[in-house]
C-alpha cells in the first residue's frame, strides 16, 4: 500500500503520501488519533469517522487482508472509504461485490456519500466508474461477470462478501495487480467453510487475518444484538453476527465433520478393491472432479482425486494414471448425460461405469456411508485430509428450495460446486449394484503356479482393459 511508517518519539505514525492538490478550500486532510500510539490521516470533510476496530484496519500495512466480521459491522463503509484515501494518491482501484447489482444498490450509494464532490472529474453510473481530479480511478465490479473482472493493472481491490463469490473471481483478479504490486482486501461474513476460510487461515508476511463480530462496532446497540441472539438459533447468530466459521445448518450431509472423516491418506496396495468416480467438467466455473477410493468389506477411504477446470482428455487421462500407477481399478463412475466422453476414456483403456444418478437415493447411501459404526466407533467412509475441495464442496452441498411447474415448493440439492458430492453420489449408489452379465474369464494371474492356489481370473470387459476379479 501507498504509505510509510516512521517513529517519532517513540510513538508509531502511518501517514499517507498525498500528491494531492486541493482544488477546493473546504478540501481539509486530518488526523484522527483514538491513542497515543495510532494515528492515521484521513479526509475530515467527508463524513466518516472509523470506530477504533476499523481505525486498526486502517493503520494495518500487510497487502492482503483477510477480514471476517459480523453483521452490521461498517466493512462496506470502511472498504469504500479506504479506497478513496488511497486513490488521492492516484493509481487504478476495484470494489467487486458478489453481483453487479449489489455492488450498484450498495457500493455506490457509499462511494456517493463519502466521495467528497471537490474530487471528482468525472462519474459514470452506467459503469460505476469514478474518475478523480488527479486521474485516479474507482470502478465497481460484479463477481458474477467474471469477463468484466479482467483488466490491464490495478493499485488495489476490494472484494466484499468474499466468501459468497466464486474462488475463481480471485483467479482472474489476481494476475492484474501483480505488475504494480497492487494491494487486496477480502472482507466478509463467513458461509460455512469454504474458500474463505482457507484463505484467512494463511499465515505469511503478505498476509494478515482480522475477526471482529457485530458488538464490536460501537455505534450498535448491544441489547438489539443479544434480541437477534434471542430470536435466531446458535449456528445462525454466530455465523451472521459472531463471523464463526459454521458448518451450513441447511447442510445436505449434516453428519460429515472434518475431525471425524477427513483423516491422514492411507496409502492403497495393488491388493485393493478400488473404485473411482468422474464428473466432467468443460466450462468455465465447471471444473473435473475425480475421485479414487479403496473399499474392504464395510468400509471405504477416498485416497486421492483432483478438481480441476480446463481439463481435455488427455490430460485427464494422464493425471488419473499419475494417481493410480500400479494400482487396479474395477470401475469409474460416470454421469450418463456425457456418453461421448465417457466413451473417449473407455478407449484410453478406463473400464467406465454408467452410474445411477437417483439423487435422493444418492444422497441416502453417502449418509449411510458417513455415519459412525458403533463396532468401531469410526465412520465407514472417510477421506484424506489433503483433499481440501472435494471436502470443501461436500460441507458446502446444501439444500435450496426452488419453485416447481406446478407451482409448489421442494428442497433439491444447491447446483454449484457440487462436482465432487455429484461424483460421491454416483459412486456410492451405484457400488455393489450388478452391471449387466458378468463378462467371461480369459486368463488367470497370479497364486502358486503348480496348484493354482491363490490364483485370480482376469475377465474381459467389453471395449474397455481386461481386469482382475478379487
Amino acid at each position: 500500500m501507498r504509505g510509510v511508517s516512521k517513529s517519532f518519539g517513540g510513538k508509531l505514525l502511518i501517514c499517507k503520501l498525498i500528491m494531492f492538490i486541493a482544488v477546493s478550500s473546504d478540501f481539509l486532510i486530518s488526523t484522527i488519533e483514538p491513542d497515543s500510539s495510532l494515528s492515521c490521516v484521513f479526509l475530515a470533510n467527508n463524513g466518516y469517522v472509523p470506530h477504533p476496530k476499523q481505525l486498526e484496519l486502517l493503520n494495518d500495512q500487510h497487502r492482503y487482508k483477510v477480514i471476517r466480521c459480523g453483521r452490521r459491522f461498517g466493512k462496506s463503509v470502511y472498504a469504500v472509504n479506504f479506497i478513496i484515501s488511497e486513490a488521492i494518491e492516484g493509481g487504478d482501484y476495484w470494489f467487486v461485490a458478489p453481483t453487479y447489482r449489489q455492488a450498484k444498490e450498495i457500493a455506490w450509494r457509499l462511494f456517493e456519500k463519502y466521495c467528497p464532490k471537490e474530487l471528482i472529474k468525472k462519474k459514470n453510473e452506467t459503469e460505476l466508474s469514478v474518475e478523480l481530479v488527479n486521474g485516479a480511478r474507482i470502478s465497481l465490479k460484479g463477481a458474477d461477470k467474471p469477463d468484466s473482472l479482467r483488466g490491464v493493472g490495478l493499485d488495489g481491490v476490494v472484494l466484499d462478501e468474499y466468501a459468497f463469490m466464486s474462488p475463481y473471481a480471485w483467479n482472474v483478479i489476481s494476475p492484474v495487480l501483480q505488475d504494480r504490486k497492487g494491494w487486496a482486501i477480502f472482507i466478509s461474513t463467513p458461509d460455512g467453510y469454504n474458500h474463505f476460510y482457507n484463505l484467512y487461515n494463511i499465515r505469511d508476511e503478505d498476509h494478515a487475518s482480522f475477526h471482529f463480530t457485530s458488538y464490536d462496532n460501537p455505534y450498535l446497540d448491544a441489547a438489539e444484538l443479544d434480541k437477534e441472539k434471542s430470536r435466531m438459533s446458535v449456528e445462525k447468530f454466530g455465523q451472521e453476527y459472531l463471523a464463526e466459521f459454521m458448518k451450513k445448518s441447511g447442510a445436505v450431509w449434516p453428519m460429515f465433520s472434518r475431525s471425524i472423516h477427513a483423516v491422514a491418506r492411507i496409502a492403497p496396495t495393488k491388493n485393493d478393491i478400488i473404485y473411482g468416480w468422474i464428473d466432467f467438467g468443460f466450462a468455465i466455473g465447471h471444473p473435473t472432479s475425480v475421485a479414487f477410493t479403496s473399499f474392504d468389506v464395510d468400509k471405504a477411504h477416498t485416497f486421492d482425486g483432483f478438481i480441476e477446470e480446463g481439463l481435455q482428455i488427455d490430460q485427464i487421462d494422464q493425471k488419473m494414471r499419475d494417481l493410480t500407477n500400479g494400482l487396479i481399478v474395477r470401475g469409474i463412475y460416470y454421469d450418463k448425460a456425457r456418453p461421448d466422453l465417457a466413451d473417449a476414456l473407455l478407449k484410453k483403456g478406463w473400464p467406465m461405469v454408467p452410474a445411477d444418478k437417483d439423487v435422493e437415493l444418492g444422497i441416502s447411501d453417502v449418509a449411510q456411508w458417513m455415519q459412525i459404526n458403533p463396532l468401531t466407533n469410526r465412520p465407514r467412509w472417510t477421506i484424506a485430509d489433503h483433499l481440501i475441495k472435494e471436502i470443501e464442496q461436500i460441507e458446502q452441498y446444501e439444500w435450496q428450495e426452488v419453485r416447481g411447474e406446478d407451482g409448489t415448493y421442494k428442497q433439491v440439492p444447491r447446483k454449484h460446486d457440487d462436482d465432487c458430492p455429484d461424483g460421491l453420489r454416483y459412486m456410492m449408489h451405484t457400488y455393489n449394484k450388478p452391471v449387466g452379465k458378468p463378462k467371461p474369464i480369459i486368463g488367470y494371474t497370479g497364486g502358486d503356479p503348480v496348484t493354482g492356489f491363490g490364483r485370480r481370473p482376469i475377465r474381459k470387459r467389453g471395449r474397455g482393459i481386461d481386469y482382475l476379479e478379487f
